[in-house]
């Protein structure tokens, strides 16, 4: 036999390597369509077998997942029904019957529709997201093979506003933020229609959407307050990271929480990866004068157990036990542990360490945490200074259940703290030390502010720089407690006084601290119907206020403030250049300097606060005539 020649070889691999390549080929598009087709027949396969998607409603499925509200009940998450219409080709006798009325329907031209149904595929989808007078016509048409497909969409109307606080879902399912700790919630609880019975009602007249739904203590307010001022800030510092926050110091909810940059959630897909980078929970270098403060509350803590033998900070011995110092930080949260609502994950790790200059001699400041993020430092902070509360920052509120505009409760999500984390004497000590360590601001709060630096060594040196400031608003026995951080990078140039966090922080001390003292004595005094209509007029008229031009300080008569309200007396006092001291919540029963006093820009002015006295019979207030 002769011998096969080389070329007559090469051809026949050649032939064999061409056959492969288009059997791949073949096969990688029968699996592409597959694919295409996978979600369509799943929920073909599954309406077929539980009838779904056709005329159940969404009541009797009680599977929609819940609105997200702020605690004035501002939607900050919803879920539409989203309807859609595809055909499935072998089900239809004839193409050409359907695609005339269909077109007409779906406002698109036939010859689309010959396109879409003519490709030789089993399904094909025709319109999403049609309007529901396109869906009663296309039932009313009846014809085989035209099927609807249902499903809920998740919307955020206020699109970036609050979006790391609030999250977002995808495949029905919270992916991050308060979405995933809604996901607990929906698994934990669990009804049958008609188990109202035992639940505590919360209100009658709540109108909305039937359903489960989560109540936030976000103030929307407040929120488009903080917005606007970190707009103005990151104009002014392009370049770098801003965040703010204004949390209770009671209890620990947040009522703000906003940060540069941000995202969508309606689009979350578009965004890199850090703009989901939290910035609260991010380690940060703590700055000087926060270390000080926690390394002296430390000494108050390692002295002996009974009050008698403690010493002021100022005069106390200089001698620290670091078991007790560690401990401290464990109660404060200050040591690592801390687990908050809407973030489910951990800090995540960094190469970065505190950057220190060459000086030969640096303080010792002992086991006081170096790098720590502002929401472990923030919760550190708040619970020496709030009376030894155990509160942790939390954006759930309560958890409701919706039936025909009645509101029943299923979970009270604001747990009561625990008390007496610190000794006695030592947080009235501690308040002592940090109004010596701050700075005075608008209506008596007091400010804390630091910057610091850290720095990544490798494999490319890089040095950050950071800023965090802790507003007291008052300072004594404050209510709330304002943060503001950012973080940028390398060395930066101070900013004139007025330009900084700080500077513009005390433009919106004001304003924050008089809607929570409204929503204070709204949540006493009215039902919610009534809150929702009183704070819309307010709004009206703070807005007023804000709009209004600056007055030119100069000297004024000091008028009679008795009998008002907070807002009625700072409205009165806009644009005096006063320091303002608030005492006590509620309608002015007495001040200082009294009235008709001349008084000059930048005197002290002093009003004191009570509650009214309510009818428990009526719920209404019974306002005290002013002298």
């Amino acid at each position: 036999m002769g011998k096969r020649s080389r070329l007559r070889t090469q051809n026949v691999g050649r032939r064999r390597l061409i056959v492969l390549i288009v059997l791949f080929g073949a096969v990688a598009a029968a699996w592409a369509w597959l694919e295409s087709e996978r979600t369509l027949l799943l929920w073909e396969q599954v309406g077929g077998a539980f009838d779904l998607g056709k005329n159940q409603s969404v009541t009797d499925q009680e599977v929609i997942r819940g609105t997200i509200y702020d605690r004035n009940y501002k939607e900050f998450a919803i879920s539409y029904e989203r309807v859609s219409v595809y055909a499935n080709i072998r089900e239809i006798e004839d193409v050409n019957q359907v695609i005339g009325p269909l077109s007409a329907i779906l406002e698109t031209s036939e010859g689309d529709l010959y396109d879409r149904m003519g490709k030789g595929r089993l399904r094909v989808w025709l319109a999403k997201d049609i309007s529901q007078d396109q869906e009663d016509e296309i039932k009313k048409l009846g014809f085989q093979g035209i099927h609807l497909h249902r499903e809920y969409i998740r919307y955020y109307p206020q699109g970036e506003s609050a979006a790391h606080l609030i999250g977002f879902v995808e495949r029905d399912t919270g992916l991050f933020g308060i979405e995933q700790y809604l996901n607990k919630l929906e698994a934990r609880i669990r009804l049958n229609k008609d188990d109202t019975q035992d639940l505590p009602k919360m209100g009658d007249t709540r109108p909305g959407v039937d359903g489960r739904h989560l109540i936030l203590t976000l103030d929307g307010k407040i929120q488009r307050i903080l917005d606007d001022y970190l707009k103005r800030l990151s104009a002014a510092n392009p370049g770098n990271s801003f965040g703010a926050l204004v949390m209770e110091a009671s209890t620990g909810g947040l009522i703000g929480y906003t940060q540069i940059p941000s995202f969508d959630p309606n689009k979350f897909h578009r965004y890199s990866e850090t703009n989901y980078l939290d910035l609260f929970n991010e380690r940060i270098a703590v700055p000087e004068v926060f270390k000080l403060f926690l390394r002296e509350l430390s000494l108050l803590e390692s002295q002996g157990s009974r009050a008698a033998e403690r010493l002021p900070w100022s005069v106390g011995a200089e001698k620290r036990k670091l078991g007790v110092q560690l401990q401290l930080w464990n109660r404060l949260g200050a040591d690592g542990g801390l687990q908050v609502d809407f973030i489910t994950s951990s800090p995540p790790k960094t190469d970065a360490v505190v950057f220190k200059r060459g000086e030969t001699k640096q303080i010792d400041f002992e086991t006081v945490p170096e790098m720590q993020t502002p929401l472990e430092l923030l919760t550190a902070l708040t619970r020496a200074l709030n009376g030894g509360y155990e509160i942790t920052p939390h954006g759930a509120k309560r958890y409701v259940l919706r039936r025909n505009q009645q509101e029943f409760l299923l979970e009270n999500l604001e747990k009561e703290p625990d008390a007496d984390l610190l000794g006695d004497g030592i947080s009235a000590e501690a308040k002592r030390l940090a109004r010596l360590m701050g700075e005075r601001g608008p209506l008596s709060s007091l400010i804390l502010q630091g910057e610091s630096r850290s720095v990544i060594e490798s494999p490319v040196k890089r040095l950050f720089h950071h800023y965090l400031g802790l507003i007291l608003i008052p300072r004594v026995n404050p209510d709330l407690v304002l943060l503001v951080t950012s973080t940028g990078p390398g060395y930066q140039v101070a900013q004139r006084r007025e330009l900084s966090p700080a500077g513009e922080a005390k433009k919106i001390i004001g304003p924050i601290a008089a809607l929570q003292q409204v929503m204070k004595n709204l949540a006493d005094m009215m039902s919610p119907k009534e809150q929702d209509e009183m704070n819309f007029r307010l709004l009206q008229e703070q807005q007023r206020i804000e709009d209004s031009p600056e007055v030119e300080a100069m000297e004024m008569v000091m008028p009679s403030f008795k009998g008002m309200s907070l807002r009625r007396s700072l409205r009165l006092l806009q644009g005096s250049n006063v320091e303002i001291e608030l005492q006590g919540t509620g309608r002015v029963v007495s001040q200082h300097p009294p009235a008709g006093t001349k008084i000059q820009p930048g005197t002290r002015v002093t009003l004191i606060l009570e509650r009214d006295q309510v009818d428990p019979a009526y719920r209404r207030p019974q306002f005290a005539e002013p002298e």
